[in-house]
């Protein structure tokens, strides 16, 4: 889940919570609340993939999965991150565990 749907989904709860009575919003700057929500569950659940990031992954699985066997200069076409790239997501996912 990318930070920006996690606001969304975020945003859509606090107001949800609000229209029920559950909570009262009493801030021009509902952003900062957001800001420090997302931090917080960052915390505990820090991979946040960008979509490009979570399609490569979704790619490299399906692409294991189908039994490919992939060159460096086919890797980025099919996967959509070059290897580097692909990497760094990697490192997020372990970071999680």
């Amino acid at each position: 889940m990318s930070q920006s749907t996690l606001k969304g989904v975020i945003i859509e709860s606090l107001k949800e919570l609000e229209t029920d009575g559950d909570i009262v919003i009493s801030t021009t700057t509902p952003n900062t609340i957001i800001d420090k929500l997302v931090h917080a569950v960052t915390k505990v659940y820090p991979t946040t993939l960008t979509e490009d990031e979570l399609a490569a992954v979704k790619n490299s699985v399906n692409v294991t999965c189908e039994g490919f066997k992939l060159d460096d200069e086919d890797f980025q076409t099919h996967i959509g991150l070059t290897k580097s790239e692909l990497e760094v997501v990697l490192s997020k996912l372990n970071s999680s565990v």
